[in-house]
């Protein structure tokens, strides 16, 4: 792995090493269980390579993935939800995310999978709820300028439901953020989080 800013290599086997140590030493009372952690450091690291992504790693495959054409269109676009599995850095554990996108194109469209890929390409860091769903939508203007785009995030955090609160999975945290005209005009506004709201049900 690299480092987050990719200045240089980061190397976290050790630390899964000691980790997996530990835990067979907190164990050794339970030879049979102890066996089970065999491969546990290799499978770590795959693991922190596959959801931590460098940024330079995610910037380089945004560059890659966006494809935009030229296409004048007026109305609202609307692409989801689609699943996206990101990390909160709090517990660093999973929270699914639902999320639907919204834009009202100017004089250029994205290709419709590239929503969803670039969804999912911001995922690859531990990263809050609330700072996910503003860095897609401010991406979404910055690359497209479009009139306008909204994000709808609905997250399923397993740091609630599968330990402190313990709470059902239908306890879940809502994100909004709009930017341009779905900010400014209330009727667009509208109709994005009433498209929201019949995608959500398709759920």
């Amino acid at each position: 792995m690299t480092s987050g800013n990719g200045s240089g290599p980061v190397d976290f086997t050790p630390i899964f090493a000691q980790l997996v140590g530990a835990l067979k030493e907190h164990y050794k009372d339970w030879p049979e269980g102890v066996i089970q952690f065999n491969g546990t450091e290799r499978r770590l690291k795959e693991m922190y390579e596959e959801r931590c992504w460098p940024i330079s790693k995610i910037k380089a495959e945004l560059d890659k993935t966006v494809k935009v054409f030229d296409k004048a269109y007026d109305e609202l676009v609307v692409m989801g939800p689609a699943i996206v599995h990101i990390w909160c850095p709090h517990h660093l554990m999973p929270c699914e995310a639902l999320v639907i996108q919204g834009v009202l194109p100017g004089d250029k469209v994205l290709g419709a999978s590239k929503f969803t890929r670039i969804a999912e390409i911001l995922g690859r860091k531990p990263v809050l709820q609330e700072d996910y769903t503003t860095e897609l939508v401010d991406f979404l203007m910055d690359t497209l300028h479009p009139k306008g785009a909204g994000v709808h995030v609905t997250g399923t955090h397993s740091c609630m439901t599968s330990r402190g609160v313990k709470q059902p999975r239908t306890n879940k945290m809502v994100t909004n953020a709009v930017r341009g005209s779905l900010l400014d005009d209330k009727s667009l506004k509208d109709e994005f989080f009433k498209m929201v709201e019949m995608r959500s049900r398709d759920v």
